[in-house]
């Protein structure tokens, strides 16, 4: 729809503007065509909508060693791609078995953050983006409750030419340092804390 409006919208100006320049033909159709980007984008309503995060109260701030969501790593595995599961895994993928603590006196829908992965020396090798929630667990309630824990796979694409990769491959897991940084907990009476941390 939008590409034929602009078709149309061409033709028409090229068909209409004698005695212009080629130039200033140009600067008045790019002009047009802004015109209508804009005012399509209000029809569709696609106005870019940024999240926000209001008052102070809304915002939790830490340090690296947050104990707001403690957790553990129980074991770390290296998961090669099958043909026969290739359409819903499409690389090699190290996975973490971790288990995650809700240490706050709420109930939590979701927490969202970034699982990493460093050496000893502090460089960094991996990181994934998490959301942790009881979706694939719903039988015990949807809800994660103060001081319950969460077991889930953390699965990280593998890249075989990544030197990075293959040393999270390679070094046994007491030679790594994994840490959990939560970004966003939504609690279950529709409350949201955004975490941020301290340099």
């Amino acid at each position: 729809m939008r590409l034929l409006l602009i078709c149309l919208l061409t033709a028409f100006f090229f068909s209409t503007s004698y005695g212009q320049t080629l130039e200033e033909r140009i600067n008045i159709l790019e002009e047009k065509v802004k015109q209508l980007e804009e005012r399509l984008n209000r029809i569709e309503g696609k106005e870019k909508k940024t999240e926000v995060i209001s008052p102070s109260e809304d915002i939790i701030t830490a340090d690296e060693n947050q104990k707001i969501i403690t957790y553990k790593v129980l074991s770390k595995k290296f998961n090669p791609m099958k043909l026969k599961e290739s359409l819903w895994q499409r690389s090699d993928q190290i996975i973490l078995k971790m288990v995650f603590k809700n240490n706050t006196n709420k109930e939590i829908n979701n927490i969202k953050g970034k699982v990493v992965i460093h050496d000893k020396n502090g460089n960094k090798l991996m990181e994934k983006t998490v959301n942790i929630n009881k979706a694939l667990n719903f039988f015990k309630g949807m809800e994660i409750k103060p001081d319950e824990e969460v077991k889930m796979n953390v699965e990280f694409d593998y890249d075989n030419k990544n030197e990075k990769h293959k040393k999270v491959k390679e070094l046994p897991i007491n030679q790594l340092v994994v840490k959990f940084y939560p970004t966003k907990i939504e609690f279950s009476d529709g409350t949201t804390k955004y975490v941020r941390y301290s340099q």
